[in-house]
């Protein structure tokens, strides 16, 4: 699956249906699929088979689409002990959501000149995975790769390059931005969670959703369902006039 941007079925969030959805709940898979299935397009079965990467590019045009801006602006801090300095970057979002690969299969070189070959994970084999909670992190990867491997024996001593691969191939399932410090000039690598960003702004529209539903029901008695009917510009007149501005 490629990037998809211009996806027809894709929406602003903000429907009555949106404020449904769990954010605060620890079942990430199964959150992320059903905000993809409200407001990307298509239903939750689709999502959950699309791999996991896929799933990052379509969050990362929604988050996109929702904002009007192809960037967001995030901050990290100096790894250098006798730095530590916090400064800001961006992130071109649909740059990044381009970055799905187009074949589903990995191939995998490792030593001795064996070869193996991995699907790429989907949404349903995180919610596996996740349901297995297994109790070291050796069971762990014996368990994916017994998913995942398509073709050839891996040994335990590939995790690690295997994992790699995995990575490099799909960068938006583990992605890491290369920044340099403003104020020393040390380059580092900086971890993104990817998911956990576009939640995050997610979840806080969906509060200030409920913040506004509740404050004009209040004041006029509407239901949820009529005030989300009202257009968000039209919605901001209200809550002016609330505050006592003027018409």
């Amino acid at each position: 699956m490629a990037a998809i941007a211009n996806q027809p079925g894709m929406r602003t969030f903000g429907r009555l249906e949106d404020l449904d959805l769990e954010f605060t709940s620890a079942d990430r898979p199964t959150l992320v699929t059903a905000l993809l299935a409200h407001c990307v397009g298509g239903d939750a079965e689709y999502w959950w088979t699309q791999p996991v990467g896929a799933r990052a590019a379509a969050l990362l045009e929604l988050f996109a689409f929702n904002g009007h801006t192809d960037q967001v602006e995030l901050s990290a801090s100096c790894v250098r002990p006798q730095c530590g300095e916090t400064f800001g970057f961006a992130l071109a979002l649909r740059e990044l959501a381009a970055q799905v690969p187009r074949e589903e299969a990995c191939h995998v070189s490792l030593s001795d000149d064996r070869r193996i070959t991995l699907r790429r994970p989907i949404g349903r084999d995180l919610l596996r995975w996740r349901a297995a909670r297994p109790a070291t992190r050796e069971q762990a990867l014996t368990m994916m790769l017994d998913d995942l491997v398509l073709d050839g024996r891996p040994e335990a001593e590939d995790a690690a390059t295997i994992a790699q691969a995995l990575a490099d191939n799909d960068p938006l399932v583990a992605l890491n931005v290369a920044a340099e410090c403003p104020a020393c000039g040390h380059a580092q690598d900086v971890a993104i969670d990817v998911e956990g960003l576009v939640l995050v702004h997610f979840r806080q529209r969906q509060r200030v959703l409920l913040h506004d539903v509740h404050r004009l029901a209040t004041e006029y008695g509407w239901t949820e369902a009529q005030v989300l009917n009202v257009p968000p510009s039209r919605r901001a007149v209200y809550l002016s006039l609330i505050d006592g501005a003027p018409g």
